[in-house]
């Protein structure tokens, strides 16, 4: 039987609460109760599909879905035990948080385009053509405000494209506006362009219309990308089994996505407040759901992070490796007991020649 799911409206410090109300756990198994804080896009959807189609109850879990506007929230939910579970980006939240000494680490990828070094499917720069902003003149975003959201991947995508381009970043004016604002800021003309993710990429599109120009959308090569279950480095390794449970659900909820986006799109409105279906849709085809991770995947990951300590955006004495990013131990447990979850997905790539979205340093 499915989820029986309730969705209580909080507003509380600008969180919104999710609350699931799962189905009985399996026979034989006592129920376990979690919370899961997740960022409020479209990176989240298999967190709203597990919990809507009942992925969870099965396992016996109780998941509380905490919905907040930035992937540092997470980190310092997870950090102070108000959540077992974070959503957030491998490369860049997990790099900057284990810099300031909190030992995040990932467990179970789910937003991944695995032959990449380097892709944000879910990122984007819209700005107005009223403004004077040429896709084929980058020099024309100098001088421009534009919303983004101040330490986040967003921003690293931001800096990154400039820097390709050879456009002063520094002449232009960056200011930080939550993400679920920015259609409303650019097309009311508060500001030249915006920097969101999807599904807010896609209803500024809409909105804008003919006065829309999509900088640059799911661009390879500026920032590695991979969004999936964080949790606190310690408490993984005594609960390894209570983790498996849970990246089931999530190995389940990619494989619907995989093969059901319409769906999906219809279930991700429950979750996100005024989004629209046709949104949805569009965002979600920006997006790859694919959990493994490949050599090109973790050459991103250190790469990513080292770089970002090069530019100066935080500190580390040490310099990032593999090991800092990822724990595969519960994702071979998966896939060793649930093979038919990844059959549908592509030979993976051997090595880094093969890998496509190759960064420039």
């Amino acid at each position: 039987m499915g989820a029986l799911t309730t969705w209580l409206g909080a507003a509380a410090a600008g969180t919104l609460l999710v609350g699931a109300l799962m189905a009985g756990p399996a026979a034989g198994q006592e129920s376990q109760s979690v919370t899961f804080i997740v960022v409020n896009n479209l990176f989240s959807t298999p967190a709203f599909v597990a919990s809507e189609k009942g992925y969870w109850a099965k396992y016996g879990l109780v998941v509380t879905v905490k919905l907040v506007n930035r992937g540092s929230a997470v980190a310092d939910a997870v950090q102070a035990g108000d959540a077992q579970f974070g959503h957030a980006s491998f490369a860049t939240t997990i790099a900057s948080a284990r810099a300031s000494g909190n030992m995040l680490k990932g467990v179970m990828p789910y937003y991944n385009a695995a032959g990449y070094i380097a892709k944000a499917g879910g990122r984007a720069i819209v700005a107005r053509r009223d403004r004077g902003i040429d896709t084929n003149r980058p020099k024309s975003m100098e001088g421009k405000m534009i919303a983004h959201l101040a330490d986040s991947t967003n921003e690293v995508y931001l800096r990154e494209w400039f820097l390709k381009n050879k456009v002063d970043i520094s002449k232009s004016r960056l200011v930080s506006v939550p993400v679920e604002d920015m259609p409303i800021a650019i097309v009311r003309g508060r500001v030249d362009a915006i920097v969101p993710w999807e599904p807010y990429t896609a209803q500024a599109v809409r909105e804008l219309d003919a006065n829309a120009v999509v900088v640059s959308r799911g661009e390879e090569g500026l920032v590695t990308d991979i969004i999936g279950v964080v949790v606190n480095e310690e408490w993984a390794k005594s609960n390894y089994d209570l983790i498996e449970k849970f990246a089931t659900g999530i190995a389940e909820a990619t494989f619907f996505l995989r093969h059901n986006p319409q769906q999906a799109a219809e279930i991700a409105t429950r979750f996100l407040a005024g989004l629209n279906v046709a949104d949805a849709t569009n965002g979600l085809e920006w997006l790859s759901w694919d959990p493994r991770l490949s050599v090109c995947n973790i050459e991103g990951l250190v790469k990513s992070g080292n770089h970002m300590v090069a530019q100066k955006l935080f500190r580390k004495d040490k310099p990032f490796v593999a090991d800092d990013f990822y724990d595969d131990t519960v994702f071979k447990r998966v896939t060793a007991k649930h093979a038919e979850l990844f059959d549908d997905l592509p030979a993976l790539p051997k090595t880094l020649a093969d890998c496509k979205g190759r960064l420039p340093y």
